[in-house]
């Protein structure tokens, strides 16, 4: 059995609260609350871009050292797994989709309130926030577009691997060349390039690179060359099109590098050690939830403090952003739970 890397969940961990703290800061926003940055911007790219790229490459890397290129007859059961990892806590959170279909019927006599109910398949099979991204209306309720761009990557890992294990440098070349590409083909949609597949395939494969390289990384000096360059894209401002996800990406890059190497400080402290791998479990819950109770926890507080006629400070802001963590994460817990008994439930019945 191979010993569990556990820097990388500290990266997990990290790239978790980036999405958290990037939605709290836009709904905030939205909402008129005077909160400050709270690591959702910086001067070149935003906190959501880099947490995705870390997420990414941590599936894609911890795939390619688990299997790394999957024989024919394992294929099944490889997709199972994946099956497995996804969709029991996202079905479960989308039964909303279904009362909210039982609901549209007895109110406007009409269930399908996002059209043909053929999108419903959109939500089966998790594409539903992909495609709403996109721009096109879904049944969407949770997940984010996220869930459908990395069970399109696991789809694709079979040929990824055996493709990146023949000829790394022509693959990683070509990836490099089809993400640039993009940026000249599509001038009028650059907002949208985090999410394309080209993008996508190639953060992903960045995974299987830096994990190939994982010992080079506990070293000072590359460490610190990570270190510098996720400064320098923070607070250097680089204006033109590098700015719509390639900043981010490469913010990304160098933060992964001085974060693995930090990791191992931090979690020589026993009760860091031990909170990173309760929480690290909880990422994929939480990448589920966030967003949805980030929504609705901002709507509660600011009709508490408006009933209690208390305004909302900055500071105020910062102790909500905290209050609405715990309870994503208290959320996360328990659906992390409940899918894992309706697992090992249906597990054991077809087993029987």
């Amino acid at each position: 059995m191979e010993k569990r890397i556990k820097e990388l969940d500290v990266l997990r961990v990290l790239a978790m609260l980036f999405v958290v703290t990037f939605h709290f800061g836009c709904e905030s926003v939205s909402r008129g609350i005077p909160a400050f940055n709270f690591l959702r911007l910086t001067v070149n790219y935003d906190f959501g871009n880099v947490a995705v790229t870390i997420f990414l490459m941590l599936s894609g890397g911890l795939l390619y050292k688990k299997y790394g290129i999957i024989p024919q007859k394992s294929l099944k059961e490889f997709f199972i797994k994946r099956a497995k990892s996804i969709y029991p806590p996202f079905w479960i959170l989308n039964v909303y989709v279904l009362l909210s279909l039982v609901r549209h019927l007895v109110s406007d006599g009409n269930p399908f309130y996002a059209g043909n109910p053929a999108k419903l398949l959109l939500t089966v099979f998790g594409f539903d926030g992909y495609a709403q991204t996109l721009g096109f209306e879904t049944y969407f309720f949770c997940g984010e577009w996220f869930v459908g761009a990395i069970v399109f990557l696991y789809l694709l890992y079979p040929l990824l691997a055996k493709i990146y294990k023949r000829m790394p440098v022509v693959m990683m070349s070509a990836l490099l060349v089809g993400y640039g590409l993009q940026f000249v083909l599509f001038k009028d949609h650059l907002g949208l390039v985090s999410v394309y597949p080209a993008t996508l395939i190639l953060k992903f494969c960045l995974g299987f690179f830096f994990f190939e390289h994982l010992d080079s990384f506990k070293k000072m000096p590359v460490a610190l060359v990570g270190l510098i360059v996720f400064v320098l894209c923070s607070f250097v401002d680089i204006p033109g099109v590098v700015n719509y996800d390639c900043l981010g990406t490469v913010a990304a890059l160098g933060l992964f590098v001085a974060v693995f190497y930090g990791a191992q400080y931090l979690l020589n402290a026993a009760i860091a050690d031990t909170l990173v791998q309760k929480v690290a479990k909880l990422s994929y819950c939480v990448f589920l939830v966030q967003h949805v109770i980030i929504s609705w926890s901002q709507i509660g507080f600011l009709k508490i403090l408006e009933k209690l006629q208390i305004g909302i400070s900055s500071w105020g802001a910062f102790g909500m952003l905290w209050m609405t963590l715990l309870l994503i994460l208290a959320v996360a817990w328990l659906l992390n739970t409940v899918s894992g008994w309706a697992l090992r439930l249906f597990s054991g019945r077809r087993k029987a």
